[in-house]
């Protein structure tokens, strides 16, 4: 991954795949889709927030990988 490479969030991977967010995050925690974990942050909140990146190239390898 190059350092200068284009990020994306979960949200917009979804809106380029035309996918759920649920279901990247989904392909992220089972290692289909190579993405960066940002730490996680402390808060008071029960639940726990990751924020996930990721990279330009990951994404256009899973989609050729992916294609129908």
């Amino acid at each position: 991954m190059d350092s200068w490479e284009k990020m994306y969030s979960v949200k917009e991977v979804s809106a380029i795949t035309g996918w759920s967010s649920d279901t990247i995050r989904r392909l992220v925690y089972r290692g289909e889709l190579k993405a960066a974990m940002l730490p996680r942050q402390a808060h008071r909140r029960r639940r726990i927030y990751r924020s996930v990146r990721i990279a330009e190239n990951a994404l256009k390898d899973f989609l050729q990988r992916n294609q129908n």
